[in-house]
């Protein structure tokens, strides 16, 4: 599929299809377990391309806490400054978090937009102005890919409809186990297009 472009005031949001690893951006996001082991999906090829130094980075901090985000080194990646990885993989406090009443629909909810919000105001602090997202989750953590779509799309259009910098995100998919329906996709473009037709009908207004 060819990619697909969103205008949110001055910023712009890119779904494209492939490696994320092909990306300019700045900032290049992973997500990993709580030990940020490294050792699958994107996070495992961005420590293939990146080399050890990433990961030896990532170990002064463990364990990290599910739903924060950790800033590391991005090694020898070609154009990356820094790689952000969001934790989605703790097993353990995802028990904890279920025994306090709530379901797994809003522990889902909050894990996913809480990380791509946590990466935003990573970026105003850290003054990148592009990134690069996978679908966070969809891989060895086994968010369902509609859950990831619906939730990053939320919080990605929201942090880009309150900035007035201009930014440029890049959200990645790429599907080499052919898990995803074309329904799926459909579901994010409609999603992106409404929310970037509301910023742009609330701009007119003002």
């Amino acid at each position: 599929m060819e990619p697909r472009t969103y205008k949110f005031n001055e910023s712009t949001l890119t779904v494209k299809f492939g490696n994320i690893l092909e990306s300019q951006s700045e900032v290049i996001v992973s997500s990993d377990d709580c030990y940020v082991s490294m050792g699958g999906g994107v996070s495992r090829a961005i420590l293939k391309e990146g080399g050890l130094c990433i990961k030896s980075d990532a170990q002064k901090m463990v364990p990290v806490p599910l739903g924060d985000v950790i800033v590391t080194t991005a090694g020898s990646l070609e154009h990356q400054k820094y790689v952000y990885h969001c934790i989605t993989i703790d097993k353990k406090r995802r028990m904890q978090i279920l025994t306090r009443k709530v379901t797994e629909e809003d522990v889902l909810n909050y894990l996913l937009q809480h990380t791509v919000d946590k990466c935003f105001q990573l970026m105003q602090a850290m003054d990148m102005t592009s990134i690069a997202f996978p679908a966070i989750g969809a891989g060895s953590a086994r968010i369902p890919i509609r859950k990831v779509i619906e939730q990053m799309s939320i919080a990605i259009a929201r942090n880009l409809a309150n900035t007035n910098k201009s930014l440029n995100v890049e959200l990645y998919l790429y599907d080499i186990y052919n898990l995803y329906s074309e329904s799926d996709y459909i579901t994010l473009f409609e999603s992106l297009a409404a929310k970037a037709a509301l910023v742009e009908y609330k701009q007119g207004l003002i």
